[in-house]
Order: structure tokens, then sequence, then C-alpha cells
């Protein structure tokens, strides 16, 4: 009998660059085609969208499982784009968000889930330089609509509140953006850094292990028997909920303090060496 039944890969900084659009790794791809083979699901939990999962990923992963998407706070088909789980913030979460954005002038983006399950993305300002704007153009993962202020963008969207916000924590705005937020709205929502210069909030309790427990549930899981693989902050409770956490070789030491493994980096390819050493060695089987 096996002893895992899923593996859960984040994308940023395990599956692909987080930096630029680069193909996935060839050794990750086999490694993936192999657990499938032996009767292992592979599947993503990420904060990035549905949309850009089925539409802009480098190299398609081609999985036909349920994601964890946008932090947890989505669930849905990656072949169709039908939303399984969704859990926006409150509303009036929202509109406090928006109005302390509104008066910090913080370069922020508030993602819309649309009622056919479409991901709408909305920023106030741009950025500073082109290396700038490529660089925040590559994070959110969409094309993004001009929105000078979101209290007048949550009132056209009022039967939608976003599905999360991300507030850019560029070193030269004196403050850490991260502690602020935590501060300010840590009780009502779920704040997370998911980059040196991102902070990410989305509703309270909805993060990717809370995502992941309830993929299981779809999934007819157990929990215990999942492997879940990241280096992120925001990656930290779905490698604790999950029976064995992963973190990669170029996660950071919050993420390996949680960990009972660690992998070899990105550049080392570490997601097929992790499903090497867990799921196809103890078969006999290599990549």
């Amino acid at each position: 009998m096996r002893d895992y039944d899923l593996v859960v890969l984040d994308l940023d900084g395990t599956v692909m660059n987080p930096y630029r659009r680069e193909a996935v790794s060839a050794a990750v791809l086999e490694a993936i085609a192999a657990a499938e083979a032996l009767g292992v699901k592979v599947t993503v939990g990420t904060g990035r969208t549905l949309d850009y999962i089925r539409h802009q990923m480098p190299t398609a992963l081609h999985l036909p499982h349920p994601v964890i998407a946008t932090q947890g706070a989505v669930i849905g088909d990656p072949l169709t784009g039908h939303v399984l789980v969704e859990q926006d913030l409150l509303a009036a979460d929202a509109y406090a968000l928006a109005h302390w954005v509104d008066d910090n002038n913080y370069l922020a983006a508030f993602y819309v889930l649309d009622d056919d399950g479409h991901t709408h993305v909305y920023r106030n300002q741009s950025g500073r330089d082109r290396a700038e704007e490529e660089l925040l153009e590559h994070l959110l993962g969409h094309p993004a609509e001009h929105a000078p202020q979101f209290v007048a963008l949550l009132d056209r969207w009022a039967p939608h509140p976003p599905i999360k916000v991300i507030v850019w924590n560029h070193p030269d705005y004196g403050v850490d953006v991260a502690a602020a937020l935590e501060e300010r709205f840590g009780a009502h929502l779920s704040i997370t850094r998911t980059h040196e210069w991102l902070v990410e909030a989305t509703a309270a309790g909805v993060d990717k292990g809370s995502g992941l427990r309830k993929l299981c549930d779809l999934l007819g899981v157990e929990i215990g028997r999942v492997i879940a693989v990241g280096d992120s902050d925001n990656d930290i409770p779905m490698l604790r909920a999950a029976g064995l956490g992963v973190a990669m070789g170029n996660a950071n030491a919050r993420v390996k303090a949680v960990a009972d493994w660690i992998a070899p980096s990105l550049d080392e390819d570490g997601v097929a060496a992790t499903i090497r050493q867990w799921v196809l060695a103890p078969h006999g089987t290599t990549a």
C-alpha cells in the first residue's frame, strides 16, 4: 500500500520561477507523470488565480484534478474553470480595507470573481519604471484594469466582494505594510507575505491550509496521506496541514522550520526530487 495519495505543489518558487515566465522543468513534468501513473494525484496549491492556472501557465501541467487557487479562497477545475469552492471577503472587511488603501495611497490590486468564475483584477497605480511594471504584471498574473479609488470599485461590484487583495510592500514606503495590515486587519482577515514586496489578504481563516482541507474533502483523501511542497510564508499553513510538509531548498527559514523534509532548490528540480523520494522510490520506480 502506498504511503501518499495526493501531492500538492505551490507554483511560484516551487514549480516555476517567481520573477519571470519560464517553462516548467522537464524533470518535474516527468516526475509528475510517473506519480500519476502510480495512481497518486498531483495538483497545485497557489496564490495564483484559477484563470491563471488555466490560461497563463508557462508550460501547462495538464493535471485533471481540482486545484487550490487564490490562497485557498478558490478551489476549481483547471480544465473547465468551474469553481467548486469560493470564499470572498466579507463586504464590511473589504470596504474597510479599501478605505485604508485609498487613504494611504498604497499600490494595490483587488481581485473579483464574477458569476462565470472569471477573475477581474484592478490596480490603482502602475509601476514606477518599466522594470517594476513588468515585475508587477508577472506577479499579479493578469492584465489589470485601472481603479483610481477602490471604494468606488467595490460600489460597482457590490454583489461580488473581492476574493483577494494584494498590497505592494515596497521598501520606499518606509513602513512594513505587512505589519501594518496585520495590526489593523489581523482580527478580520488572513494576512500573509507571498513575496518580499507583496502582502495578500483573504477572508478570515482562508489560507492554503484551509484550502487543502476542503480539497481533501472533495477528493475523499485523508489529509495525512498528502504531500505538500512550498517555499514561502503563505505555504506554511498547507505544509502544517499535510501529512508530509516539504520545504524547497530556496525556501525561507520560517518555511523550513515547519517542514518535515527539505528538498533541493527550484533550480535543482526540488519537486522532482520530492516525488522521487517519497512517491516513486518506495515502489522501486524512478522518473
